[in-house]
């Protein structure tokens, strides 16, 4: 991505399944994880936290008519995905993202967008059998700097471009934004408000675009465990 997202044209594998399903995120949240099948048994798994509720929403213990709701929205979604969007993806060149990404801006929401999006670009790296980070940094990221996990408490927040992802439906569209910044000379924090899952992409993310701070809330959480393990992996590979 450089940091954009990077097109192979002269490489294609096809796409030849995606499919999602129901998660949790580590608020308990319904969440989304997403597989993409390309080639023969290349995958890119991805997921994302369910809806962002305010701090005070996810103290409070959530009724039963509340936690009914969100699971019929989040099956909703999912029932989309995998009926109408996925079909629309099957067929595509893996390498193809900002192609890909177009049709998802066009046909799905923000949050099935950026899993299919992210599982995609995994499939991609997974094929050309290297990093997430690798693949989206390309030539920026060979030596890149580990990003640190901030809290709020730790910076004036107000004098640094927090970049939120998810305000951008899309991997190419973040990035996008990411340049942007970055050309204006401005210093960057990534963020992400949802509660969070397994799924460390915020650091792969942060080294491709050499973000040198990631937002957390507090160092007590899972979420806060998942990053720090995949930054502990990369300082170990790279600086192996």
């Amino acid at each position: 991505m450089e940091p954009e997202v990077r097109n192979k044209l002269d490489l294609a594998i096809e796409i030849r399944d995606v499919y999602a399903r129901e998660i949790l995120d580590f608020a308990g949240n319904p969440a989304i994880e997403v597989e993409v099948l390309a080639g023969g048994e290349i995958i890119g798994k991805a997921s994302v936290a369910g809806e962002n509720y305010s701090k005070k929403e996810q103290i409070e213990k959530q009724t039963e008519k509340q936690t009914e709701k969100q699971q019929v929205h989040i099956e909703e979604k999912i029932e989309l995905l995998n009926s109408q969007i996925a079909p629309e993806i099957i067929g595509e060149n893996v390498f193809e993202q900002r192609k890909i990404d177009t049709i998802l801006k066009e046909n799905g929401n923000e949050q099935t967008s950026f899993a299919i999006s992210l599982a995609v670009a995994r499939a991609a790296a997974a094929a050309e059998k290297i990093p997430l980070y690798r693949y989206l940094g390309g030539v920026r990221a060979v030596h890149p700097s580990m990003p640190q996990l901030i809290r709020k408490e730790e910076i004036e927040i107000e004098k640094i471009k927090e970049i939120k992802v998810e305000e951008s439906t899309v991997l190419t569209k973040l990035f996008e934004r990411i340049l942007e910044e970055q050309n204006e000379g401005k210093k960057m924090i990534l963020s992400q408000e949802t509660a969070g899952t397994e799924d460390s992409f915020l650091v792969d993310i942060a080294v491709a675009a050499n973000i040198t701070m990631i937002l957390v809330e507090n160092r007590e959480s899972a979420y806060y465990t998942v990053l720090n393990n995949r930054l502990l992996q990369l300082e170990e590979k790279i600086g192996g």
